[in-house]
């Protein structure tokens, strides 16, 4: 017993192919028998289409980010998703720097002029970084962390500061000192009448 653990591997895989050579020509011919998969398209990404349109110069990433940042900013007052948009001198100043490589003949990056929220728990050193608490209302990092500067060194453009319960405590904003998320009329009213059916059922039961 000793003497055959001891056996290197390729005597070992010989005896077994010797072994059980008909389990493996069972084996190949249903291997052979698999279908060819066939492959199908890429979805669509959103982040490559903006790339592409910087590059082709259809349009330029100043041009693309204010006309995003008005689309955010009609939405927010509803969805209440950001603390911090910066205006738009601060936002033209990151997408400038991507016009920029562009123009120079340099490579954008693969996030080229795709404006992305961060968390503001994340610091960043252009945009207040509060962690959803009134404790830290105003402070302004003098540094970037370091997924935001790998982010803006891939042409990212930082578009805000994202809303989050208090130091990360909880999952649904509920907990943010600066503004609450709170279920719209319909919502509440489909939940209580649920809730009252739920009462009765088990009332009469």
């Amino acid at each position: 017993m000793l003497l055959s653990t001891l056996q290197t591997p390729r005597s070992l895989s010989r005896l077994s192919l010797t072994r059980h050579s008909h389990s493996y020509t069972s084996r190949a011919s249903l291997t052979d028998q698999t279908p060819t998969l066939t492959t199908s398209p890429p979805p669509h990404s959103e982040i490559l289409s903006t790339r592409q349109t910087l590059l082709s110069r259809r349009a330029s990433a100043a041009d693309l980010a204010l006309s995003r940042l008005a689309h955010l900013r009609l939405a927010e007052p509803r969805l209440r998703a950001f603390l911090h948009l910066p205006d738009d001198d601060a936002l033209l100043a990151q997408a400038r720097r991507v016009d920029a490589r562009i123009a120079a003949g340099d490579d954008p990056g693969p996030l080229a002029g795709v404006l992305i929220g961060v968390k503001d728990n994340i610091c960043t050193k252009d945009m207040p970084s509060t962690g959803g608490s009134r404790v830290l209302a105003g402070y302004r990092p003098p540094f970037d962390a370091t997924a935001v500067k790998r982010v803006r060194e891939l042409g990212g453009i930082v578009v805000g500061k994202t809303n989050m319960d208090e130091f990360g405590m909880g999952s649904t904003t509920e907990a943010s000192a600066f503004q609450v998320l709170f279920p719209n009329t319909a919502f509440i009213i489909f939940f209580t009448m649920v809730y009252i059916a739920i009462w009765i059922f088990l009332f009469k039961s």
